[in-house]
C-alpha cells in the first residue's frame, strides 16, 4: 500500500514502486492529490517530490511536464524566471544600448568604477531568513559555521574541532584558520593525496607538450590510421575493436573533473579549492572542445592552481598565453588583416574591467580620462584596437597537430602599427609580444579592474549582495598590492577578516556542486569518483568545466534557486543516503550513537551534525514528525523502525532550506 494506516505516505512503499516503475499516471496523480492535502511544512518535507522525479523522467515529454508541474503547484512553487539566461542572450546588445547614457553619468562624477546596475529580480522560492536583521541571524550562527561554510565546502566534525582550538576567542581562530589555508603548501593533505593515488589517474602529472603527443598528435595518429584502413577494407570494424580516439582526447579533462572531486571532498586545503573553483569559472572555458580537453590538465594545474592566491596581472598573461584560451576564444586565428576579436572582448568584458565598466560603441575621445591616457571605462574601439595588439599570439599546433602544443608568437602575423587603448597610446614596432603585455599591463592596474574582481570575490565569499564598503575597501587592497608576488592572497584575506564577513549569514545559496561535495563530507560518506558518477551527478546542472559561454557558471540564488534545481538537489540527496549514487556509500545508522533511540533524539543528532546549530523550531517539528509517525517522540524506535525512517530523515534534513544557504 501506497498509504499506511494513519493515511501518512509510505516512503518504502513509494520507492520499491518508482523504482520498479510499477506507478501508473493514475497512480502518480493520486499521490500527487494526497500531497496536495498535507500542510505546507509536510508538503516540504514529503520525500515524495523525490521519489516521483525519477518516476516521470522517462515518461513523454508531456505527460513528465504536467506531472511536474502539479507536484510544484502543491508545494506551492513555480518555475522560475531566469534572469541569468536571458540577460546571457543578449548582453552585448543590452550594454551597447545603455552606452551613451553611461557616458554622460560618468562625465560627472568621480574616476571611481561604476557600481553595477541593477535590475528587477523575482525572489527565489527558497531564500534567506527573512525580516530577521543581520545581526539577529549570524547571532544564532557560530563564527566558526559562518566560515567554514564559506571558506570551505562544508565543515567535517574533524574541522571545526581543529577550528575551535585555534585560540581562546573566535576571532583569533578565524585569524590562524585563514592564514593556514592562505598557504596550503604548508598543510599536509595525505588522505586527499591516497585518494588520488588510488584512483591511478594517468595524465596529472604529465607536462604540456606530453599531454599534446599522447592526446593530439596520438589521437591524429588513430584517426588518420582507421580512416586509411577503413579505406581499403570492404567491411566495416566490430564495435569496441578499434581505440577510441574521442576518448583519449577527452581522458585529460576527464581526470581534472575526477581530482576536483576528490580534492574537494577529501583535501584539507579547502579555501585553495573554492578559490581555484572560483578562478575556473572567471577565466572559464568550454572543456569537452576537442582542441580543449587534451591540455585541460596544464590549464588547471600550471594555470588557475598555480597562480590563484598570486598575482592578478602575471594571472592574465599566464591565461592569454595559455592554449586553452588560445583555442577556446580564438585567438590562435587572430592575424593582422584579418583580427579576431573574441579574445579581446572577454578580456575587457568578463576576465579584468567587467561589463559594468562598457560604456558602448560611443567616441573613444569623449570618454572620461581619454585626454590623460586613463579612460574611466572602454568602449568597442577599445576591444578592435586590443585585438590587433594581441594578433601573433597563437598555439604551436603544427599544420596537421604535430607541434608542441605551447604557446608560440608568431610575428609575421602580428599587426605592428600604432594603437590608442583606453587613451593610451601603443606605439609602432614594438619588440615581441609587447603590445598585448601593455594591455595586460592596462587592464591590471585600471581601478575599474580592482571593483570588478573585488566585488565578483565579495560575492563569491560574502553574500549575492555585498555592501559597497567591503567591496571598495578590497578594492583599495587589491590596488595598494597590485606589484606584490601574493596580491590575491591579500585580498582574499581581507575579504575574510572583514566584519561584514563574520556577520553576515545566509547571503549565499550553495550551488549544486557545492550542495552535493557538502553532502559527502558532513555525512562522512565515502566517494570513488568514477565517469559514471560524474553523469549522475551532472543532473543538478553544474557538470564542472562544461558552462559553454565563457561567463562560466553563475554565482548568485536567482539562476540556482528555481524549483527544478530544487527538485534535483533533493532527488540527489535521497539517493545518495539511499546508496544510488554510483561511487559512494554511507551507512548512517552506523554514525548515529547507539544512544539515539527515539525519533527526538535522532532529530537532533543528526540535525546538529549537518548544520552544526540550532535550526528553526519548525524544521525540528517537521523531522520529528516525520520520525514519529504520529507516535510519542521521545519513545524509543524498534530497531527495523529506526534502520527504515532514519535513512530517509537523513536525506530530508538535507534538503531543508538551512542546509542549502551558507
Amino acid at each position: 500500500m501506497i498509504l499506511d494506516t494513519r493515511n501518512r505516505l509510505s516512503v518504502g512503499a513509494i520507492d520499491a514502486l518508482v523504482g520498479a516503475r510499477q506507478m501508473t499516471v493514475r497512480e502518480s496523480k493520486a499521490l500527487v492529490g494526497h500531497l496536495v492535502r498535507l500542510d505546507p511544512l509536510q508538503r516540504f518535507f514529503s520525500p515524495l517530490a523525490a521519489s516521483l522525479l525519477n518516476y516521470i523522467a522517462p515518461l513523454r515529454p508531456v505527460v513528465a511536464s504536467c506531472l511536474r508541474r502539479k507536484i510544484l503547484a502543491a508545494m506551492g512553487l513555480s518555475e522560475p524566471h531566469d534572469p541569468v539566461g536571458q540577460a546571457g542572450a543578449d548582453r552585448r546588445r543590452l550594454l551597447a544600448a545603455a552606452g551613451a547614457a553611461a557616458v554622460t553619468v560618468a562625465a560627472n562624477r568621480a574616476p571611481i568604477a561604476p557600481k553595477p546596475p541593477t535590475s528587477p529580480r523575482k525572489p527565489a522560492p527558497f531564500a534567506p531568513t527573512k525580516n530577521v536583521p543581520e545581526s539577529r541571524v549570524s547571532a544564532r550562527v557560530p563564527l566558526e559555521v559562518i566560515a567554514l561554510s564559506r571558506l570551505t565546502y562544508g565543515p567535517t566534525p574533524a574541522e571545526l574541532t581543529e577550528f575551535r582550538a585555534g585560540g581562546k576567542s573566535a576571532r583569533a581562530c578565524l585569524e590562524r584558520f585563514v592564514e593556514a589555508q592562505l598557504h596550503p603548501e604548508s598543510l599536509k593533505d595525505d588522505a586527499c593525496d591516497a585518494h588520488l593515488a588510488g584512483l591511478k589517474l594517468t595524465t596529472l602529472g604529465k607536462s604540456l607538450p606530453q599531454l599534446w603527443q599522447d592526446h593530439v598528435v596520438a589521437a591524429n595518429k588513430i584517426k588518420e590510421d582507421l580512416k586509411e584502413r577503413e579505406q581499403k577494407s570492404t567491411t566495416k570494424p566490430a564495435p569496441g575493436a578499434r581505440p577510441d580516439e574521442a576518448d583519449l582526447r577527452q581522458q585529460p579533462l576527464r581526470e581534472t573533473e575526477i581530482a576536483t572531486w576528490v580534492r574537494a571532498i577529501y583535501s584539507r586545503r579547502q579555501l585553495g579549492e573554492v578559490i581555484v573553483d572560483f578562478w575556473h569559472n572567471h577565466f572559464s572555458v568550454f572543456g569537452p572542445e576537442g582542441q580543449i580537453a587534451p591540455t585541460f590538465v596544464h590549464f588547471d594545474r600550471d594555470v588557475i592552481r598555480k597562480h590563484a592566491l598570486g598575482n592578478f596581472r602575471a594571472f592574465l598573461e599566464e591565461v592569454a598565453s595559455s592554449p586553452t584560451m588560445l583555442f577556446y576564444l580564438d585567438n590562435n586565428v587572430n592575424q593582422s588583416g584579418n583580427p579576431n576579436e573574441n579574445y579581446a572582448r572577454e578580456l575587457f568584458e568578463l576576465h579584468a574591467l567587467g561589463a559594468e565598466n562598457y560604456l558602448g560603441t560611443v567616441d573613444r575621445a569623449k570618454v572620461p580620462g581619454y585626454g590623460t591616457g586613463a579612460s574611466l571605462g572602454y568602449v568597442d574601439g577599445d576591444v578592435y584596437e586590443a585585438a590587433r595588439c594581441f594578433t601573433g599570439w597563437r598555439v604551436d599546433a603544427g599544420s596537421k597537430g604535430e607541434g608542441t602544443g605551447g604557446f608560440q608568437y608568431f610575428d609575421l602575423w602580428h599587426d605592428r602599427f600604432q594603437k590608442i587603448i583606453l587613451g593610451h597610446a601603443i606605439p609602432e614596432h614594438q619588440a615581441p609580444m609587447q603590445d598585448g603585455r601593455d594591455v595586460l599591463d592596462l587592464l591590471g592596474r585600471h581601478p575599474g579592474t580592482a571593483h570588478f574582481i573585488a566585488r565578483k570575490l565579495c560575492i563569491r565569499l560574502v553574500g549575492d549582495e555585498p555592501s559597497n564598503q567591503l567591496v571598495s575597501a578590497v578594492a583599495k587592497v587589491f590596488r595598494d598590492t597590485q606589484k606584490d608576488k601574493d596580491q590575491l592572497r591579500s585580498v582574499i584575506r581581507a575579504i575574510a577578516l572583514s566584519d561584514e564577513f563574520s556577520r553576515t549569514w545566509g547571503g549565499k545559496l550553495r550551488r549544486p556542486f557545492e550542495l552535493m561535495v557538502a553532502a559527502l563530507r558532513i555525512s562522512g560518506a565515502d566517494c570513488v569518483p568514477s565517469e559514471e558518477f560524474l553523469r549522475e551527478t551532472g543532473r543538478c546542472g553544474q557538470r564542472l568545466f562544461q558552462w559553454r559561454t565563457p561567463d562560466g557558471y553563475p554565482d548568485h540564488r536567482q539562476k540556482w534557486g528555481g524549483t527544478s534545481g530544487m527538485l534535483e538537489r533533493w532527488r540527489f540527496c535521497n539517493q545518495l543516503v539511499n546508496g544510488k549514487i554510483p561511487g559512494t556509500n554511507i551507512d548512517v545508522v552506523k554514525q548515529t550513537p547507539a544512544h539515539c533511540r527515539s525519533p527526538a533524539q535522532l532529530a537532533d543528532f543528526w540535525l546538529m551534525r549537518l548544520l552544526n546549530r540550532q535550526p528553526q523550531p519548525a524544521t525540528r517539528r517537521a523531522l520529528v514528525a516525520f520520525l514519529s509517525q504520529g507516535r510519542n517522540p521521545t519513545a524509543p524506535l524498534l530497531d527495523d523502525q529506526r534502520q527504515e525512517r532514519l535513512t530517509n530523515a537523513v536525506a530530508l534534513a538535507m534538503m531543508t532550506p538551512e542546509f542549502q544557504w551558507r
